[in-house]
């Protein structure tokens, strides 16, 4: 017998993203308060200003949001995938640090970036499933709880499966573009003059735009295969639609990029991007597809992301 369960409204979803944002943003500029007051000389770290993290920061959890939102109606165990994205998120979240690291930055710096990338997690994590729970809905005029079931998974039992052969190799194609990339973000200094190439770096520009389009390719050519399969297995679908909208969005942050006022913008939607893709791709692989009854009890560690 197929199992549902409900599933908690747009607007809820929406509004607990909005809080959850503000919290991350808050909480992060006491910690970025707290370092500076403690090594004056981190008083100018680029890092540390609110226009660079609370961007990101609101990009980021905007992005959970959506994912859990999409989660709830599409996976047949949402809250123990989710649990399992967020855990991958957050190591993939200090990878940027430990780059910086190293750099040569300033090490408490980065400490405290690492603190606030977890604080991040944990915060959207926590309020994403506890705030718009599976379970959650809207009262009805009697006072009744009116709630939303996604479509049965009846299909999925005869669908025939992508191959777990192709989720990986678009991972590797996808992991290699955001090294590829940051590659280039690192190397080619960020108050270049505007334009499509720099002076310096040519090469990694082109390789980076020359992958990107073979990704998108790719990304393409899984919807169009899958669009022709009847029926589709949703986590496929839900693999295959986010991974495309990651590709195309990356795609988007590198045109922003080209000119200084939006690049920090475009270089958040680029690494969004790229981590939508990311995950898109590892959800086949990290959910067992078979329904859980209800989806109602949380991982042991559920307080963690």
């Amino acid at each position: 017998m197929t199992v549902v369960h409900p599933t908690p409204s747009a607007l809820r979803v929406a509004v607990i993203t909005v809080l959850s944002a503000l919290a991350s943003i808050v909480v992060n500029a006491g910690l970025v308060w707290l370092a500076k007051a403690s090594d004056p000389s981190l008083q100018h770290y680029s890092h540390f200003r609110l226009w660079d993290y609370g961007t990101l920061t609101a990009v980021g959890v905007v992005a959970a949001g959506a994912a859990w939102y999409v989660a709830t109606r599409n996976l047949p165990t949402p809250r123990h995938t989710f649990f399992r994205v967020a855990v991958v998120v957050t190591l993939a979240l200090w990878v940027p640090d430990t780059w910086l690291l190293i750099k040569h930055e300033p090490t408490r710096a980065v400490i405290f970036l690492v603190v606030m990338h977890a604080t991040v997690a944990l915060i959207t994590y926590n309020f994403l499933i506890y705030g718009a729970p599976v379970g959650a809905g809207a009262m009805t005029g009697d006072g009744a709880l009116a709630t939303r079931a996604p479509r049965a998974l009846e299909g999925d039992a005869t669908a025939t499966r992508v191959s777990r052969g192709v989720w990986v190799a678009l991972l590797i194609a996808v992991v290699f573009e955001f090294l590829v990339g940051l590659v280039g973000m690192l190397y080619v200094p960020f108050n270049r003059p505007d334009g499509w190439l720099s002076h310096r770096g040519e090469m990694i520009y082109l390789l980076h735009a020359v992958l990107g389009g073979l990704l998108g390719v790719a990304a393409v050519a899984v919807v169009f295969h899958l669009s022709r399969q009847k029926p589709i297995h949703r986590v496929d679908r839900v693999a295959a639609v986010s991974g495309l909208c990651g590709v195309l969005l990356g795609a988007v942050g590198g045109v922003l990029c080209v000119g200084h006022p939006l690049r920090l913008l475009g270089m958040a939607l680029m690494f969004l991007g790229m981590a939508v893709a990311f995950f898109g791709y590892l959800i086949p692989m990290i959910d067992d597809a078979h329904p859980i009854s209800g989806d109602t009890s949380p991982p042991s560690s559920a307080h963690l992301p």
